[in-house]
């Protein structure tokens, strides 16, 4: 006999722990910033810092690609992610255009027939 809704609801127990933890977590915050280095409002965001492994460098490449897209025109430059006081990954629009040249001059593609 499938057991009653309301006996399987009572049954679980996990969910007060789980927010207890987060509660208790730290913040990972997110900065978006002008080629001047200010602050944007309204992009930044600050998350539960569940400290998972990973690059954060890559993280806020991805994000700045996302926030600028095809606008060549957009006031973003950068974006920072912050543990506490300090930095543990940021990447611009100066860190792309590097990273694009430094492919581009050791790509081993031969050069397209004419």
């Amino acid at each position: 006999m499938p057991p009653d809704r309301d006996q399987s609801a009572a049954a679980f127990t996990g969910r007060k722990p789980l927010l207890s933890l987060n509660a208790s977590m730290a913040q990972l915050r997110m900065e978006v910033r002008d080629s001047a280095g200010t602050i944007l409002p309204g992009y930044g965001d600050a998350f539960f810092d569940l400290r998972l492994p990973g690059d954060h460098r890559r993280v806020a490449q991805t994000l700045l690609q996302i926030i600028r897209g095809d606008d060549f025109r957009s006031p973003v430059h950068s974006v920072h992610f912050f543990r506490g006081a300090s930095e543990i990954g940021c990447w611009s629009v100066d860190d792309e255009r590097a990273e694009v040249s430094f492919v581009d001059e050791f790509a081993h593609t031969p050069p397209a027939a004419a």
